[in-house]
């Protein structure tokens, strides 16, 4: 995703950053649940760095399975986004079994903030965009088995798969630039390593693999390796996929 600043973001700049339609957000300024601070003398919405933070908000707590009555509730009281997610995780600690995976969920993203910090508008932006995408694209039951995968790892494997990942790329683009027929051994060795990477992400799980492949088909190969791969290099590996 390109770099987002400072300057107040229009509506359709805010929707293709996020994901979130200008439909939704026209309702949501309708009904007082997200109003931008800022409008243009032609009456054109402006939204600015506090709106992306209460968009963020908005989003997460949609995600843990509130109302945007509920949601304008809880947003109505002083609270920020961390003491925002604790209250509700107490909330879903008296719900059935059912609501299990909603909790770890919840418990997840507090995590994210201990780790984060104070995010920039830029960070917001872009995990309202992936949360966004990822709803489309996978089922409740494979989020939890993703957030699952993810917990085993643990911070040092995911950050060591996220090196591995970056090592290939750049390893596969330095074989693109030389013209690396696909089917020479040196390219049948990187698409091997790309496929155990690929498994080690769906964990063998066909109906998680053909989840990620109709999110890269409908997002686009930039967009939905957040701007990792390009369409000439993904073509590339795929020659050298099916060389093998």
């Amino acid at each position: 995703m390109s770099e987002i600043g400072t300057e107040a973001l229009a509506v359709g700049a805010l929707s293709r950053s996020t994901g979130v339609t200008v439909r939704t957000l026209h309702h949501w300024d309708a009904i007082g649940l997200l109003v931008p601070s800022e409008r243009t003398s032609a009456g054109h919405r402006r939204y600015t760095d506090a709106d992306v933070r209460r968009l963020y908000r908005i989003v997460a707590l949609r995600g843990l399975g509130m109302g945007l009555d509920a949601i304008a509730a809880v947003l109505g009281g002083d609270h920020d986004v961390k003491a925002t997610v604790r209250h509700h995780l107490a909330a879903l600690d008296q719900r059935i079994e059912a609501t299990r995976a909603l909790r770890d969920r919840v418990a997840g993203l507090l995590d994210a903030f201990d780790a984060l910090g104070e995010p920039s508008t830029a960070a917001f932006i872009e995990t309202i965009e992936v949360m966004t995408v990822y709803e489309q694209y996978y089922t409740p039951e494979q989020l939890a088995e993703l957030e699952e995968r993810r917990r085993q790892l643990g911070p040092e494997g995911m950050e060591q798969a996220q090196r591995d990942w970056a090592t290939l790329i750049d390893e596969v683009r330095e074989e693109h630039r030389r013209r690396t027929d696909p089917g020479d051994p040196r390219m049948q060795e990187l698409a091997r390593r790309w496929q155990a990477l690929v498994e080690q992400f769906t964990g063998g799980n066909p109906e998680i693999a053909a989840s990620l492949k109709r999110m890269y088909e409908d997002q686009g190969v930039e967009r939905a390796s957040r701007g990792m791969i390009d369409p000439e290099l993904s073509e590339y590996v795929q020659r050298a996929m099916q060389a093998r």
